[in-house]
């Protein structure tokens, strides 16, 4: 976000609301500044000022999402809950962050060509946190003494990549399809627990 769309973070907010519901309603390249503006009674110039066009509007969408997924993983975080089930709530969620994904970009072979690079932009920076993340309940383990003593920062990158790999294959033999569906979504979602399982019965101490 700009520093001028700091200044004004209600309208922001509701500009960034009424472009969530377009695009998740007719997705990225059927969705225009113009409707979104005409949404909440702003002419388009200036929505034009906070925003320069529909791709950049579309990328402060996906960031929104990503915090609010950010905050709920803090708060799931303070729950109290063990290291291994953290660990497989955070796949449950993230398979819930990617669907929404799919549903803003409305991902369908004509489009996916546009909202690619986007996405891609606005995952550089939240691989990090996610990594982060990880890292946080990998260490909630082994402070419960639920997993060994392990190179956190290694196995986090591990899963994230690998998670991050399903994601890619999925979409790669998909490409020729209309979209995705509810049964690619929950096939990510329990390959994600598989990959999972797989890395805490690899850390898991002997009498966790």
């Amino acid at each position: 976000m700009s520093d001028k769309t700091k200044q004004d973070e209600p309208k922001v907010d509701a500009i960034i609301g009424a472009a969530q519901k377009r695009f998740a309603h007719y997705g990225l390249s059927k969705t225009t500044m113009t409707e979104i503006a005409s949404d909440i009674g702003m002419g388009k110039a200036s929505l034009y000022y906070y925003f320069p066009d529909k791709e950049t509007l579309f990328e402060a969408v996906i960031i929104k999402e990503q915090t609010i997924f950010l905050e709920e993983m803090h708060t799931m975080l303070a729950s109290g809950i063990e290291a291994s089930t953290q660990l497989k709530k955070y796949v449950k969620m993230r398979s819930l962050l990617f669907t929404k994904y799919a549903n803003l970009a409305n991902l369908r072979s004509d489009s996916t060509d546009n909202s690619k690079p986007i996405c891609a932009r606005a995952m550089e920076g939240f691989r990090n946190k996610e990594i982060e993340l990880v890292m946080t309940m990998l260490q909630n383990g082994i402070t419960a003494k639920e997993f060994k003593r392990i190179n956190k920062q290694e196995y986090s990158e591990l899963l994230v990549n690998l998670l991050l790999g399903l994601r890619l294959v999925k979409m790669k033999y998909k490409e020729a399809s209309t979209k995705f569906d509810v049964t690619d979504y929950e096939d990510l979602a329990k390959e994600g627990l598989k990959v999972v399982n797989m890395l805490v019965r690899e850390i898991q101490t002997e009498n966790a």
